[in-house]
């Protein structure tokens, strides 16, 4: 694990070493055990390590025989060993026994095609010097990031944008078509990002630079393939053989290695394969943290799963102050975010590595077996919509007459959007319940020079994540394997991936190991969610396995009292940021609007935390990245 960067230039002698240090250091956070170089007349590769496998020999870039293949590799093959013996049967020379090695010999042998023979997470560069062209790869599922900058003199590419940043010559200005978006879901779907100029390579794709041309091409696709003829118990069976190859396969280390417990079905059942398997206890932790008068703890439960598979558990209860340490993650992503979970997250991180290098987490179980509410309720709005009028005005007066206090505010929130979101058809539906602004929302918060600007380029309608393509489906894959192609990579993995490797620390998810995956793929959405059973075939998989009440137990997932500390801990940093002097010099937000939505919040006359959070994170996001021009913000 670590993080890679470099630059390859058409013309001969123009790479300047002395930048390649530069993005490789803005990386350290990502592999603190050492870096690494490769030189040539064109290109420059470079790399931070985070020790793992092969911790002695396993130094990059690595080469191959003839010293014309080089490579920087950021993740973990977990099939490599199998992938060395195959390549050894046909006379290739290793070196070293690292997972990284493999990569040059499959390209000598099967060229770009090499790709659909890894199984892992990934995201590498190899530069072939005969050919006089460069690979970029990045993994199925979108596990590790990867971005890229082109120009007609060069491409550069990282595993972080903060060292495309660092590119002379680089401007930052801000994609406003990203910026719309970002509003919309909370997150910067890819391939775009925030900076005009930088994109994402999309997950399961290569992009091939060869003189001064770059060319994307898909090598992976997935999309609900159902099944119908076989029973859920024949689902449930091999479910349970996938999951547990894929956890077995994610237990290769050189280092500590432990698991994320939280006592929910997703991280109970990665610990349970793992005891079965590990020679010593499992090492397990769990977090609890106070904030704000509020406490998310979920120790007890974990505590629970802890001693029934007698791990090695550690467990603590936190007291940050949010306001302290929100700063830390802003930089962290280099880019707006706001999905409010990176709080809980970023604490289970920062004290996992105190315990361990690798940690196994249970993320991608609600997008592969339907886990969250938001799709049991698009499912309802299907049966609500058909009921007369007169019957759900006398359903819906009471509930909206409810005031937003900070017991029921998120609820009333809710319901409206519920209630709105029957009348429309699924695709519109679903993007309206995980908006955190919608497209009337936005025409009130952008200024009015951002608003001509948006209709200009033809924004001014924000387009649905829901892709035409997953029309056919049934309404529950519809929306599943929407999530799959972009809540997941692009606010999930993304989520993860920077906060863990901001402090050092590998995640690994064996749910979304990608023969799982495409075994999940065949299963009917009936399966996924029963009634309105959540997981219905992951819970009948594991029956025998987990007790009955974490298998029975409802969803908490990392909720954290947001409403409430935009009103206390948090308030002075929003107020500080969200002024309107602040607003003004920015120069995208109607000042007014905004004081009006926190005058609202403050006082309770209505629950504004998603739109005000998702502000505040753009504000300092653009004090950090934009207003003050600067990579120390990076550090």
């Amino acid at each position: 694990m670590c993080g890679i960067a470099g630059i390859v230039h058409s013309e001969a002698g123009a790479v300047d070493k002395h930048l390649v240090h530069r993005m490789c250091s803005l990386l350290h956070r990502r592999g603190p055990d050492g870096d690494g170089f490769f030189f040539d007349d064109h290109v420059g590769l470079s790399m931070r390590r985070l020790a793992i496998i092969d911790v002695q020999t396993g130094q990059q870039p690595i080469t191959n025989e003839t010293r014309t293949l080089w490579v920087v590799f950021n993740g973990e093959l977990y099939n490599y060993q199998e992938l060395r013996r195959f390549l050894q049967e046909r006379n290739h020379r290793f070196v070293t026994t690292s997972d990284t090695e493999c990569l040059v010999h499959l390209y000598e042998e099967f060229g770009d095609a090499a790709v659909s023979r890894l199984r892992g997470m990934f995201a590498f560069a190899i530069w072939d010097s005969t050919e006089q062209r460069l690979l970029l790869a990045r993994d199925r599922l979108g596990i590790k990031p990867l971005y890229y900058s082109q120009t007609p003199s060069h491409l550069a590419f990282a595993s972080e944008m903060k060292s495309l940043l660092a590119v002379d010559g680089f401007e930052r200005s801000v994609n406003l078509t990203a910026l719309s978006r970002f509003f919309t879901l909370g997150y910067v779907p890819g391939p775009q990002t925030i900076y005009d100029g930088i994109r994402q390579l999309p997950p399961a794709h290569i992009a091939v630079w060869h003189k001064g041309s770059l060319r994307l091409e898909r090598y992976w696709e997935i999309g609900p393939t159902p099944d119908e003829d076989r029973t859920e118990d024949f689902f449930a069976e091999g479910l349970l053989h996938h999951l547990r190859e894929a956890v077995d396969l994610h237990l290769m280390s050189e280092v500590p290695l432990g698991a994320f417990l939280s006592g929910g079905i997703d991280s109970s059942a990665i610990v349970a394969l793992m005891a079965q398997v590990s020679q010593r206890p499992v090492k397990t932790f769990t977090v609890g943290f106070t904030a704000g008068g509020a406490a998310i703890d979920e120790r007890p439960f974990a505590r629970s799963i802890a001693e029934k598979f007698n791990t090695d558990h550690s467990e603590c209860l936190l007291s940050p102050s949010v306001a302290d340490v929100l700063p830390d993650m802003v930089r962290a992503f280099d880019e707006p975010f706001a999905d409010s979970s990176m709080i809980p997250n970023y604490l289970i991180c920062k004290a996992a590595r105190d315990w361990v290098t690798v940690a196994l987490s249970g993320l991608g179980g609600d997008e592969l077996f339907a886990g969250y509410e938001r799709y049991r309720g698009a499912l309802f709005a299907e049966y609500y919509r058909r009921v007369p009028r007169v019957a759900r005005r006398v359903i819906e007066a009471p509930l909206a007459a409810l005031p937003a206090s900070s017991h029921n505010g998120i609820w009333r929130d809710r319901f409206k959007r519920f209630i709105q979101g029957a009348e429309l058809d699924l695709a519109e539906r679903y993007q309206r319940y995980i908006a955190a602004y919608d497209d009337a929302q936005k025409a009130e918060l952008f200024s009015d020079d951002l608003s001509a600007e948006l209709r200009r380029c033809g924004m001014s309608h924000t387009p649905l994540v829901m892709n035409e393509s997953v029309d056919a489906f049934a309404p529950l894959d519809r929306m599943l394997f929407t999530d799959l192609h972009t809540y997941l990579p692009d606010d999930e993995l993304r989520k993860i991936d920077r906060l863990s490797m901001w402090h050092s620390l590998e995640v690994r998810v064996p749910f979304l190991d990608h023969k799982l995956v495409e075994f999940v793929a065949t299963i009917p959405a009936r399966y996924k969610l029963k009634g309105w059973k959540k997981k219905e075939v992951l819970i009948r998989a594991l029956s025998g396995i987990l007790p009955r009440d974490i298998l029975a137990r409802r969803k908490q997932g990392f909720s954290i009292p947001l409403s409430t500390w935009l009103r206390g801990p948090l308030r002075e940093l929003v107020h500080t940021h969200l002024d309107e002097s602040a607003l003004r010099d920015v120069g995208l937000f109607n000042p007014k609007t905004v004081t009006r939505m926190l005058a609202e919040h403050d006082q309770r006359v209505h629950n504004h935390e998603t739109p005000i959070w998702t502000l505040l994170m753009f504000m300092m996001w653009h004090d950090l990245f934009i207003r003050t021009d600067s990579l120390s913000a990076a550090r």
